[in-house]
This record gives C-alpha cells, sequence and structure tokens, in this order.
C-alpha cells in the first residue's frame, strides 16, 4: 500500500453516526428504527438538521414532527440514510475553504447522486436506488483528497486538463503521479464503508470492472458521464467512448437517455430534495 498519509490527513474523519448508518446493509436482519433512533439521537446537530427537513416541503403531514421517532417514521430508513450522507457531506464541506473548486465538486457530485437513482428506478432496480444515491455523491471523493493536499498543484491539474482536452484522471497521473480514483478507495478504506464504496470510488469509469458489484458501478459510471454531458461538471473524467458498451449492458434504453439529456434536468431542479440539497451545500442556510 502507498503512503497516503497526506491526502488523509486533510480530510475530516466521517462522523462515527455517518459511517454507522452507511455500514448498516439495506437486507440487515437485526436493523430496527430504534437502533437508527439510537445511533443519530447522540449528533444533535444532526437530530436538529433531520427534523427541520422533516418539518419541510419536502414531506407531506398533517402534524408538526417534533422527535426523531416520527421523523424516521416519515422518512424511513432509505430517506434518512441519504439525508445523513447529505448533512453530513454539507458540513465537511462548509468546514473546508470556500474555493470555487467546492461548489463544482459538490454539484457534480449531487446531480450524479439524483441521476443514479434515477437510472435504477427506470431500469426496475429499486432495491438499489438508495444506495446507488450514496455512491453517486460519494463517487469522486479523491478529487477533495488530492485538492486538499495541494490546491494550488491541484488547480493547476484542472487548468491543464482543460487546456489540453484531455480526461482529468490522466492528467491527475502525470502530474500526480496518483488519480483520484485511486485515492478515493483508500478514503473509502480509510472511514470503514463497505466494499461496494471501495470499488465503484476505484472502478467507475472503465469497463474491466473486477468487483463483484459491477452491474451497480456501470450504472454509476453512465450517471457520472450525463452529469458532464448534461452541464454540471467543469471537465470530462474518463473517456466518453465507452458509454455505448455501458449502456448495452445497463438495462437502458434509446427513450431513457433521450429523457436524461432533454428533460431530466428541469425534473430534477424541480425535487424538493434537490432543493434541499441546494440550501445545505449553497445557500449557507441551516
Amino acid at each position: 500500500m502507498q503512503n497516503f498519509e497526506k491526502y488523509l490527513n486533510k480530510l475530516p474523519i466521517i462522523p462515527e453516526v455517518a459511517s454507522k448508518i452507511l455500514s448498516i446493509s439495506d437486507d440487515s436482519q437485526e436493523f430496527s428504527f430504534k437502533t437508527l433512533e439510537e445511533i443519530i439521537s447522540v449528533d444533535p446537530m444532526l437530530t436538529s438538521r433531520i427534523l427541520k427537513v422533516a418539518n419541510s416541503a419536502l414531506y407531506a403531514r398533517q402534524k408538526e414532527i417534533t422527535t426523531l421517532k416520527m421523523a424516521i417514521g416519515l422518512l424511513g430508513f432509505n430517506n434518512i440514510r441519504s439525508l445523513v450522507l447529505l448533512i453530513t457531506a454539507s458540513q465537511f464541506s462548509k468546514g473546508l475553504s470556500s474555493h470555487s473548486f467546492y461548489d463544482s465538486f459538490w454539484k457534480h457530485s449531487i446531480v450524479t447522486a439524483f441521476i443514479s437513482r434515477e437510472i435504477f428506478i427506470r431500469t426496475n432496480d429499486r432495491s438499489n436506488q438508495e444506495i446507488a444515491f450514496t455512491l453517486g455523491l460519494l463517487h469522486d471523493i479523491g478529487r477533495v483528497a488530492l485538492f486538499n493536499a495541494d490546491p494550488s498543484q491541484y488547480t493547476r491539474v484542472l487548468q491543464l486538463a482543460a487546456e489540453k482536452s484531455v480526461n482529468l484522471i490522466g492528467m491527475e497521473r502525470e502530474i500526480l503521479k496518483y488519480d483520484h480514483q485511486e485515492i478515493g478507495a483508500v478514503v473509502m478504506q480509510h472511514w470503514n464503508l463497505p466494499e461496494i464504496f471501495v470499488d465503484t470510488v476505484r472502478e467507475h469509469g472503465i469497463l474491466n470492472i473486477q468487483s463483484p458489484h459491477r452491474n451497480i458501478i456501470r450504472k454509476i459510471t453512465i450517471a457520472d458521464i450525463l452529469t458532464n454531458q448534461m452541464g454540471y461538471g467543469e471537465l470530462a473524467d474518463h473517456d466518453i467512448s465507452i458509454l455505448d458498451d455501458l449502456i448495452e449492458n445497463s438495462a437502458l434504453n434509446d427513450d431513457d437517455m433521450t429523457y436524461f439529456r432533454e428533460e431530466y434536468a428541469s425534473v430534477m431542479e424541480a425535487d424538493p430534495l434537490f432543493e434541499e440539497c441546494e440550501k445545505l451545500f449553497f445557500d449557507g442556510k441551516e
């Protein structure tokens, strides 16, 4: 294992609450709402934010949601997990500098998360839609590690990739000797997240996927490329020539791709959860 300490030391440790929730399997036989309540309740900031979201226009309700138990009952486990990650990530972002890199990074990551989930819905794989959202949000986290380790050098990498019209991965390797997928996989391991997180971060963007989670990773890659094609990304991370092969193995069809390219942006931006993300990451509102 390479020495990645300079990258890991510049990242905050993912809060224990978020780590525990992200590590809970969807099909865990031991999981209960009571356990989830106990995990979240130790974090007052997270609890208050979840209550605020539960009482927002995002969720129809007949009475005010005043307890975590009520919020969990209303939102359900999958929505709670997505919210925990979003809230944790937004706080993580606010603890970093105000450099424009972060706005661009989080915008791309959030949109990739929404497209990832929609791809799983449209391919009738609803059981994986929430993990897809989480994977989409975290797929490029290695870029944050690289930027934090040396902001001026990574800014130069971004500039050169744009000027030479080459993909970001290649320029990262040329200048830094590492790329954000390699570093990102180490971050996932450092945060003790499940194998699917490590594999997705390491292997998205390629065709020859070794992970047993290859079907999920292919769809995250499609979402990543679509996000850039829709204008939510300043430069391409990967060779888009792989897109046709990925689509062929994903159960997506031409109508689906037309929907994403021509309609989905307006659908997504009208989604109350997307609006909540805008507030969390870009408005500075609590």
